[in-house]
Parts: C-alpha cells; structure tokens; sequence
C-alpha cells in the first residue's frame, strides 16, 4: 500500500507544483474578488410604486382640495414641488373626467419619489392635525436635516402615508435593494427575499457550469495530460515496476492523483462562492458544496479519455488534442438532440389520443389535431380553421383549445378555444367563447358552432353521448331545440345548466375528471375532492365531498375516476388510490419517486387507471387485484400520450408519433400505427439516440447542479399553482450518473488491459 500512496503523494506535489494550477487559482481569486462586493440587503420601504397607491385619482383630488384651501397643508407642500407641466397635466385630468391616464401616473410616482429625499417637505404646521406613526415621530426627533438619505425618505413615506391613510394603505415595511459597493444601481426589487432565493440559486448554478464545469476542468485537462505519458516512458517506468507494485494500480493511482488538480480548484472556488452568497446575499446554500464531487466525476470521465490516450501515444500534446475533440464531439451530440427536439420531436409529439368509431385522432404538443390516414401511413393534420390558408410544412404556431372532445351523437369533433395560460377558463369579462366543431363528413374542418358558457373549464362526452360544458360554477349540457319560426328539420344548440346545486365555487386551476361509464364527475379544487353524480334527467347533484389530508402539502394534482375508484396523482410524484364512495384513502404509492404527473386516466368500469409521468412513463393501477399492474410497454421511457378503449383496451404513444394498441386481459400488443421513418429520423433514432445515450454528456452538468441547489419547499416568483399537463423537462440525475460511469469503467478496463500486457 505505501508505494501507491505514494505515487498519490507525487501527483498532489506535482499539481501543486504546476504554475497552471497557480494561474488557474488566480483568476478564480480575481473572480471572487470582482463578484465579493455585490450584494442585496433589506431596507425600510421608502419609494412608491404605482400599486402602493389603491386609489390616484381619489389622491390626486384630496392634494388638489387642500393646496386651494388658505393655510398650510400636506397637499400645498406636495403641490409645490410637481412639476409644472405635471400641475397642468392633473388639472386637465380632473377637469375633463374623474380618471387619470396611466402617463400621468407614471409622472406623478417620479415626482413624489423625487420629494421623499427633500430635507424641506415637513412642515410641523402642514403635519399639525395629523396623527404620526411612533416611528415617524422619533424620525422627527432627530432632525430632517441631519437624518441620512434612506431615513430621509422612509420618515417623508411615512407622513405621505399619514396624511393619506385611504389612499396609501400598503405599509411595505422592507424592500430589497441590489448593490455594488456602496453603489445601487437599479431601484428596489418588486420581490422579497423569500422569491430572490431560488433566482440567487439559479445564478450560483450557472456560475459552478461555466465557470467551474467549463474553465477549470479544460485547465485541469491540460495540466494532467502529462501525468500519464510520463509515467509510462523509459526509465521512469523502470524505476516503478523494479518495485513490488500492480501495472493496473499503478495506473488507477496515477489517475486518481491526477485528479488533485480539479478537486483543489473546484473546492476554493465553490468554497469563495459559497462564502459570497452567504455574507452578501444571505443564501447559505450548503448544498454548493455537492457540487464539488460532480465537478470531480465529470473530470473523471475526460480524463480517462486522457489517460488512455497517454498510455497509448505517451504524448500529452495527443492525450490534450484526443481529449478535447472527444468533449467536442460529446458537445455536438448533445447540441445536436437538444435541436432536433426542441426543433421537431417535441412539437411533434403526440399528447392526446382520441378514438373517434374507427377513426383515431391525435393531438401533439403545439395543440393541432392530427388524423391517422392508414392507406399511407401518414399523419395528416385537420380540424383546421376554415378561414385560415393551409400552411404546408414549416414553422407552426402554437394554438391552444379546451378539448378537443369526439361528439359521437353528431359524429364531429368540438373544442373550445381556451383562455391565456393562469386565466382559470375563458375570461369573465371579454365576448362569450364559442365551439369550435369538425364533422367527419366534411373532412373534419373547423368552423364556428354555438355560443358557449362564459368560464369554461372542461369539455366532455357524456356515456348519455351529452357534451358537457364543466365552469367554475355549473355544469351545461348541449341541448337541440326548433330552430327560428319552428321550420322542420331547423334545429338551434344552446347550452342549459345541469346543475349541480348550490353552485360550485372552483379554483382556477382545478381539476376535473368523468367516469366514462356513469358520468359522474370527480373535482380536485383547493385540497378537496368533489363526486358528483347524474341522475336520469341528466341533471348533476354532489354525491360526496371531502378534503384529503395528504393534498395539503401538494401544490396541485390530477384526478382520474372510474366505477368505484378515484385516482389521485400529485406534483410531488405521490399516488393515491381512493374509495368513491367515501373518498377514504386506501392505497398509496410513489411509481416514479418523485417525478411529476402529466395525464391521468381510467377504463371505463373503472378496472384500469393510468397515470402518465413527465419523465414518459406509464404506470397502470389493475383496481380488481389492488395492485399496480406490471406489463411491459413498447418505448416505456418515451410515452407521451395514452387513452383507454373500451373496458381492457390501451392505445399509447412513444417515439413522437407512434401509436401502438394493447389489450391488459390477457396483456398482449395487439396493432402499432407508425409513420415510415425517413433517412434523418432513422438516424436520430437508431445513430445519433445511441451514440448520445452511450457518451458522456457534459450539457446535464447545468441541470445537475440546478437540481443539487434547488429546494421544493422555496416559494418562486409565479405565485400560480404549477399546470401539470404543460411540458416539463425533468432532470435526470441518474441516467446521466450511469451512463457516464459505464463509459469511465469501460475506458479505464481498456487502459489497464493494455498497461498490462504492453512491454514497457
């Protein structure tokens, strides 16, 4: 054991003797010092912005009504100091109509805030009748003129606020300031500390990428290159193998040692990085210091490119040229799947699947609706707008739509067009949404139906063959009834409230899922579970309502419902199965640890509920047994979409486009609907998927750090609940770790089968 550390001993020295080390840790010193003196810090609220106002023109008017009056005034002292134009500005306003324009506004905030540091804007006279905060008083006691400019301006905040208490309700005691030195060069930050957080996070993140990742381990690569090759010339390796020594440990204790370099550089600068977040920003993420082994293990795996390099050519300049064309090439395999994903596979990709009576219909990611056409095994895109020109190839826009729904009685497709992203439905307040329906006989093309519910959250299908319009209050159901003047064969749709009653009151962002063989209803809103239940008038009453102890952690959640089952399926990766009748817990799991849902669904009979992971892959709940089923998917890792037809029928989605059809009793594969691939997807996914799979991939380094640092509990700065059915790109830790550790073993196993049995 005592020779091999002690060819450790000599690599240490020898990274510590190397000026490139020195160099290295100079610059990573000089980093640290630019970025010591940047900072936020907390201080008293002082400037206004325009929501620390509830009512302008209600202040305006008061400041307008005490500067005519005779005698000193909180309104003469503010009307003093506008600007003039600003004076004349408000005097038209409040002349004209009771409202000021959003100009005026802007202009009014610049001028108030420019007062609040005026040493002269109290006047005990003005103030004489005013009630002052004790805060403001002891402010007073010191002096205005004496007082520094941050106090200067919280104590004219204050009076603001205490002359105008209707006006200026919001007391913001703090607010976060950025500085450099003793320089601020943007105002206060529309955050709090709490928000700043995870963006502060994100920021270290990317620094320990680029920095770290990127600089230190192209240096470490070039300082080490030599390590390997001197080890293995004449006379040196001698003097080694003349001693007791292993050929295969003494090249793992080389190599270990020569990863000295990366481990000193990587631990004082995270270290420095750390120190920084913690005195200056006050984030003490002790979480950097993971960084440190995954700095280290990406190192790893180019140097043993490195090191097999060098006992094959025993040149460094060979080893460093070898070893950076090897990242380079690892660089454009990832760049490259990042383009053709981003670009083609994930727009393409098919989320929703839809049986339309021997018909299938599909719809990828951008929200356009596809049609298989079996003749040519094509996917051709329909439910088109029938005013809008047909766009061949190219780039598409996204469009977005409730639904679309198969409306078997009438044998069309029907959409809703859904609202912008967090408005919790179609608008209260803009025109009333309408349907938007294809029939099969006109080639499923799109056009203009019937008025619909204003609110519209969901639309469904009915086992009753009724589309249901589900809104934050009240379910509405599609009826026909005698068109104008009662003409034969006219008929007119509307839609007619089919309960339930007393209303609901949902949440945005609630849930809503529809047994496909009963009708009822299962609604996930603010923690708690709704059934509902149709009655033979089609009229919907509440069947049971209860709140679930284990939603109260969970940000959001998707619901499935099927014949005496709900599913629940949450943001944290946990699923629960319930009673529907008395929504009692009965089974919980975590398939995917914790990977977030995407889609959830249930057979009708309720045997069968699937829940779709972000991460593609499928779990499947068999209700009959109580226990998760364990069948075998085609592309499990790459489902994107998956619908149940009829009572032991599954169609799913993998590779972009392909659909294959399932039966679960007994389980077999029964028919895939795939496009023929051309040259290019052949070599996406039979060359460069594999070839990507099999390489180390330095562009995960990004996401693993991001992931080390991140924590789930911080509050973010989009205070909405998260939409679990939009794209998600889950980081993959593991894979990666697994992938790049096979890749290091498998080159390391070679460099040491030819140590062995090469005569030095």
């Amino acid at each position: 054991m005592r020779p091999y550390l002690a060819v450790l001993k000599d690599s240490f020295r020898e990274a510590l003797a190397s000026r490139v080390l020195w160099i290295v840790i100079f610059l990573l010193t000089a980093a640290l010092l630019i970025a010591a003196p940047a900072g936020i810090s907390e201080e008293k609220t002082a400037r206004l912005r325009r929501n620390s106002v509830r009512n302008w023109p209600a202040l305006v008017a008061k400041i307008d009504k005490q500067r005519q009056t005779d005698g000193p005034s909180p309104g003469r002292q503010i009307w003093d100091r506008l600007r003039k134009e600003l004076q004349e500005a408000i005097t038209g306003s409040l002349a004209e109509s009771d409202e000021l324009s959003g100009d005026v506004v802007f202009l009014l905030v610049e001028d108030l805030n420019a007062l609040l540091i005026d040493p002269k804007f109290y006047d005990q006279a003005a103030w004489q009748d005013i009630d002052l905060a004790e805060e403001a008083q002891d402010l007073l006691a010191q002096g205005p003129a004496r007082l520094k400019d941050e106090d200067l301006a919280r104590l004219n905040r204050l009076l603001l606020r205490a002359a105008y208490p209707a006006e200026i309700p919001r007391e913001e005691g703090s607010e976060i300031q950025f500085s450099y030195f003793t320089f601020k060069p943007f105002g206060p930050l529309p955050v709090t500390r709490a928000e700043l957080t995870p963006a502060i996070k994100v920021v270290l993140g990317k620094i320990v990428d680029y920095a770290v990742g990127g600089f230190v381990v192209l240096a470490a690569i070039l300082v080490t290159a030599s390590i390997i090759p001197l080890t293995f010339e004449p006379g040196a390796i001698d003097l080694l193998l003349s001693k007791p020594v292993s050929r295969t440990f003494l090249f793992l204790t080389k190599f270990v040692g020569g990863c000295a370099f990366v481990t000193l550089s990587a631990a004082y600068f995270i270290a420095g990085l750390w120190l920084i977040a913690g005195t200056r920003f006050g984030v003490w993420s002790h979480k950097l210091f993971l960084c440190i082994p995954v700095i280290l293990f990406l190192f790893a795996v180019y140097y043993s490119v490195s090191a097999l390099a060098g006992v094959l050519w025993r040149n460094a300049i060979v080893s460093v040229a070898i070893t950076i064309i090897f990242w380079a090439l690892c660089l454009a395999l990832w760049g490259t799947k990042a383009f053709v994903d981003i670009r083609y596979t994930i727009p393409e990709r098919l989320v929703k699947l839809i049986p339309a009576e021997g018909a299938l219909l599909a719809v990828d990611e951008l929200g356009h609706v596809q049609a298989w056409r079996s003749k040519d095994s094509i996917w051709d895109e329909v439910f088109v707008d029938e005013n809008l020109p047909a766009v061949s190839g190219g780039f598409r826009l996204p469009q977005s739509m409730i639904g679309p729904v198969y409306d078997s009685r009438r044998d069309r497709l029907v959409a809703v067009q859904a609202p912008p992203a967090g408005a919790g439905g179609i608008s209260l307040f803009g025109p009333a949404p309408t349907l938007a329906v294809g029939s099969r006989t006109g080639g499923w093309v799109r056009k203009k139906g019937t008025a619909c519910p204003v609110g519209a959250m969901a639309l469904f299908v009915s086992p009753r063959e009724d589309l249901l319009v589900m809104t934050r209050a009240a379910i509405f159901r599609l009826v026909e009834e005698p068109g104008p003047g009662g003409k034969a064969g006219a008929k007119r749709e509307k839609f007619v409230r089919a309960g339930p009653e007393p209303a609901l009151r949902l949440d945005p962002s609630a849930v809503i899922s529809q047994d496909a063989e009963n009708g009822s209803f299962a609604i996930f809103s603010r923690g708690v579970v709704t059934v509902l239940e149709v009655d033979g008038s089609g009229t919907y009453s509440r069947k049971v309502e209860k709140e679930i102890p284990a939603a109260k952690d969970a940000k959001t959640a998707l619901v499935a419902i099927g014949g005496k089952t709900v599913l629940m399926a949450f943001n944290d990766g946990r699923v629960l199965i319930l009673d529907a009748a008395s929504l009692e817990v009965q089974h919980e799991y975590h398939p995917h640890g914790e990977n977030a849902p995407r889609f959830v669904a249930a057979s009708p009979g309720g045997r069968w509920l699937s829940v779709l992971f972000h991460n593609h892959k499928l779990w499947i709940y068999d209700s009959r047994q109580a226990r998760a089923a364990n069948f075998w998917l085609t592309g499990q890792g790459d489902i994107s979409a998956a619908a149940f037809v009829g009572s032991d029928r599954l169609l799913a989605a993998d590779r972009s486009k392909r659909v294959t059809a399932y039966g679960l009793d007994p389980f077999k594969a029964d028919q895939a609907r795939a496009p023929t691939l051309t040259s290019a997807e052949l070599g996406f996914h039979y060359v460069l998927v594999p070839l990507y799979t099999v390489f180390p991939k330095p562009g995960e380094l990004g996401k693993a750090v991001s992931y080390l640092l991140s924590d789930k509990n911080e509050d973010t700065l989009d205070p909405r609940p998260p939409d679990l059915s939009r794209p998600q790109d889950p980081v993959d830790v593991a894979g990666p770790i697994w992938s790049s550790l096979a890749f290091m073993a498998v080159v390391l196993a070679l460099s040491c089968v030819y140590v062995c049995r090469t005569d030095f």
